[in-house]
């Protein structure tokens, strides 16, 4: 039990669900990573509500809740899968509050419009930062997609709604740290004067490739491997070498590294030419302000050259400095839990 939650801020995800709490003075004092394989069994939610409504006793804490697991392959459709879910979350005994990106910002459990609430995870982080900053392109590098929210004079510039129209926009991209299959990177990657091809099957993911070149935290490496193994880097070897149709041997492992290493090159290459096309469209200083955020964070800051770049953790309070920067790899959830604080009396 937490006696100091007064704030939560919950993100449901296909596959994981995100929690960050704050107390009465704002100040991070709870932060929850959990593997929900939503998009196997919907039913698994049942049990993520009863842990949630295990954090207090106190039925007033505020609870705010947005969502993407809707798009889970496994419901019919998106709105079917919205109402599946908010049909579980109805459960939770906190006073609880849907994000939505109209004006209201947060609506009760009796929304007239589910497309102003579904998938408008990222919509929440543009909307805590524009607090904060005039102008800024802000990055979440999550786990399963990078997305780009524009804040300019105050405003979220985004166009797009949905996922169809963010991915024609470029406002979103299906590539994250953990659990993108790496064919999915590129179809071949260069090596000395060769060319080598990448098997299009689900043999291996960025997770592996992070491992091996050791950027990947422990606390968000929890998800299943491709062929349900370990999480060693010897793995990791195993798996990057089946995708170039290699068995792994210990003689191999110099030029295994060297793909691994290209291919994190070309995915944070990827979102960096993306970010300078967001910047262009939407007319903003190359000099612009980034303000990264997610669990891939810290490996996208070292790849920009850009001096104006601020994570998502300095715009939070801690008595903890560890909690901020922890709390932020986890953005919609933590901007969600800030934007109650401010929103909601």
């Amino acid at each position: 039990m937490n006696k100091k939650l007064l704030y939560l801020g919950i993100d449901i995800g296909g596959a994981h669900i995100k929690i960050v709490g704050l107390d009465q003075f704002q100040n991070i004092c709870l932060i929850k990573y959990r593997k929900c394989y939503l998009w196997k069994d919907p039913k698994k939610l049942k049990h993520e509500i009863n842990f949630i409504n295990s954090l207090s006793n106190n039925k007033n804490i505020l609870c705010g809740l947005t969502m993407t697991a809707e798009l889970c392959d496994i419901f019919p459709d998106r709105l079917t899968g919205a109402k599946i879910i908010l049909n579980e979350c109805k459960k939770i005994k906190f006073n609880t509050f849907l994000y939505s990106n109209s004006e209201k910002v947060f609506e009760k459990f009796q929304p007239r419009n589910l497309s102003n609430l579904i998938s408008m995870n990222w919509h929440s982080i543009g909307r805590y930062l524009a607090m904060f900053v005039n102008n800024a392109i802000v990055i979440d590098f999550g786990s399963t997609t990078t997305d780009f929210v524009c804040i300019k004079n105050g405003k979220i510039m985004n166009k797009a709604f949905n996922d169809f129209t963010r991915l024609l926009n470029g406002e979103i991209l299906y590539t994250g740290l953990i659990r993108t299959p790496i064919f999915a990177i590129k179809q071949n990657i260069k090596y000395k004067s060769k060319t080598i091809n990448i098997i299009p099957e689900y043999f291996s993911k960025t997770s592996d490739i992070y491992r091996i070149n050791k950027k990947i935290k422990k606390e968000f490496d929890i998800d299943d491997e491709t062929d349900l193994s370990d999480k060693s880097i010897r793995g990791s070897y195993k798996r990057i070498a089946r995708s170039f149709g290699m068995d792994y041997h210990s003689k191999d492992k110099s030029f295994i590294e060297t793909l691994s290493k290209n291919l994190m090159n070309e995915q944070l290459n990827m979102i960096l030419k993306n970010t300078k096309q967001l910047l262009n469209n939407f007319n903003m200083k190359k000099n612009s302000l980034i303000i990264l955020s997610g669990i891939g964070q810290e490996v996208l800051k070292d790849s920009f050259k850009n001096d104006n770049v601020k994570l998502l953790s300095d715009y939070f309070k801690s008595k903890n400095l560890s909690n901020k920067k922890l709390a932020t790899y986890h953005a919609p959830a933590a901007c969600i839990a800030g934007l109650l604080t401010e929103i909601i009396e």
